[in-house]
């Protein structure tokens, strides 16, 4: 058989004797981009690009990359070759044009594809990896080490991280737990930067630029502590403050530091994936415990793990229903952990943004017993790609804690914690969080008022008292057409949406599953576009 100019034999449909190799140039059209009219364009057919709806753990768009990174891997799209547009490829699959941006941005950014402006899309020069190198992602130099296969497994363990703990780059409605990034205040935030760059001189400069305190910068956490003892109640000093790369990199080192394979840990259900995943991969066993109105019921936590190691709540505002752990619970929290002698995870993520009743004082504020670890993050109240959180220890946990960092990553980058001490010391942070909470509140609102328009006995919406997402009840003419919310989960993230179903996070069936509702980082407009789309989905859905 003859080949082709790159050396490989042409692509050719056995009925029609016809060469299938799309053939193109960037000065011309490909016969990827071309279709005929009313048919489909020969690049599905070849990539044999399709949407299986069925399919939760994979994101539509992730499909859409895979079918397209695989076509170029595989030698069926060749350098040079013009794509479809991302809004014809979005009709012939029936998908959100959002959904094609997505996958597309992630082929660009992994260097597959190339964008030129007014020409559209084409595949890159040189594709980035080969099909086993795209699907390990491993570095071709590990295979001097040894044997790459050993390399290359995972502990079952970890083999599978939750999808909930996944996003894609760009905040599409309703994500949930996501601050107001479209507001955050860029140009205050790149003068901050720059006054604490011009400020480094000499011995003050060799500090900060040098080798980083495990424990993290010592400006910071002492702006923590005066922050933590304002507003949350908290006694506690600088030196009982560690620095971490995120929250989630605290309860990661608090299970490997404190647990045992077997250990139990209490966890909220439905709740936050990450301690799950950070207790499994430890070989600890997480024990879900039901939540309600008032929060984790610690009753029936106990009943079901009574020697448990940890427990782990968000008492403030429970994610992801939005329920407050009343005083009561937290009082025979702490004396649990007082007779058993257990440790507590108080993840207090969005406490600033309390804008609704009277917060109520922190587990941490509460203990007399040294039992409770108290987490906080900036990823919500200031913006999730700082990555930077922090744990307030009991004392006589403070230095182990330093030293099991000092072997994860040694410290958190320093010039960011600089800069937000900078931030804090300024009066910055306490503004930006007063000016966000109002914000989240009349964004809250404007989502109430859009869904009484337009989903009135669709959903039922139960008002939030602080944070960035609602949960709604579905409605009569939901429930009785039988539409379930997973699958209005799922028709929404078809049509480029992000509405969880509370059941996402949960282990144990739930007798009311809900839906989660994000609106703090959406404008009225995107509130607005977003709602009228949802009432649609729901519409359709009970018609099948």
């Amino acid at each position: 058989m003859a080949t082709d100019l790159k050396g490989k034999a042409p692509l050719v449909d056995p009925a029609s004797n016809k060469n299938l190799r799309p053939t193109s140039s960037r000065s011309g059209r490909s016969k990827a981009d071309a279709s005929a009219a009313g048919g489909t364009p020969p690049l599905l057919d070849m990539l044999a690009l399709a949407i299986n709806r069925e399919q939760e753990a994979t994101p539509l768009y992730h499909q859409v990359y895979e079918a397209l990174a695989n076509g170029i891997d595989r030698g069926l799209l060749h350098p040079g070759d013009r794509l479809p547009s991302t809004r014809k490829l979005a009709t012939e699959l029936n998908v959100s044009r959002t959904t094609m941006v997505l996958a597309f941005e992630q082929l660009a950014a992994e260097g597959w594809i190339e964008g030129q402006t007014g020409t559209g899309s084409f595949v890159a020069a040189a594709p980035p990896f080969t099909e086993a190198q795209r699907k390990s992602r491993l570095n071709p130099a590990l295979e001097a080490a040894g044997d790459i296969g050993r390399a290359a497994e995972m502990r079952p363990e970890v083999a599978q991280v939750p999808p909930t703990l996944r996003h894609m780059r760009r905040p599409v409605p309703f994500r949930a737990n996501l601050p107001a990034i479209d507001v955050f205040p860029t140009e205050l935030w790149a003068r901050s930067l720059t006054e604490v760059l011009r400020s480094l001189r000499g011995e003050q400069a060799a500090h900060i630029l040098g080798e980083g305190d495990p424990q993290g910068l010592f400006a910071l956490r002492e702006q923590i502590a005066i922050h933590a003892a304002r507003t949350r109640g908290l006694v506690c000093s600088a030196s009982e403050v560690v620095i971490f790369a995120g929250a989630q990199q605290a309860v990661d080192l608090c299970s490997r530091l404190l647990l045992m394979p077997s250990d139990k840990v209490v966890c909220e259900d439905p709740g936050y994936d990450g301690i799950y995943a950070s207790a499994v991969a430890v070989s600890a066993q997480p024990v879900p415990a039901p939540v309600d109105q008032n929060g984790l019921i610690v009753a029936e936590a106990r009943k079901r793990a009574p020697d448990a190691r940890m427990i782990y709540t968000s008492p403030s505002k429970q994610f992801p229903l939005g329920s407050t752990l009343s005083l009561k619970r937290r009082i025979e929290l702490i004396e649990w952990a007082r007779e058993t002698n257990a440790w507590i995870l108080e993840d207090d993520y969005d406490c600033e943004f309390r804008y609704s009743g009277k917060a109520l004082p922190s587990l941490f504020s509460l203990d007399d017993t040294q039992s409770v670890i108290y987490l906080g993050t900036f990823s919500k109240s200031l913006f999730p790609a700082l990555r930077l959180g922090y744990a307030i220890l009991p004392k006589r946990l403070v230095e182990p804690v330093i030293a099991a960092r000092t072997v994860l990553d040694r410290y958190a980058a320093i010039l960011p914690q600089l800069q937000v001490a900078h931030f804090m010391e300024a009066g910055h942070f306490s503004k930006h969080v007063r000016r966000m909470r109002k914000l989240y509140a009349d964004r809250q609102e404007l989502l109430l008022i859009a869904m009484e328009r337009d989903l009135s006995g669709w959903l039922i919406p139960r008002r939030s008292q602080t944070g960035f997402e609602l949960v709604a009840s579905l409605g009569p003419k939901l429930t009785v057409a039988g539409v379930t919310a997973k699958e209005v989960s799922q028709a929404a993230q078809a049509e480029g949406m992000e509405v969880q179903a509370t059941s996402a996070f949960a282990r144990a069936p739930l007798a009311d599953d809900g839906l989660i509702l994000g609106f703090a980082t959406f404008t009225p407009e995107q509130i607005d576009t977003g709602i009228r789309q949802l009432s649609n989905i729901c519409q359709s859905l009970a018609r099948r």
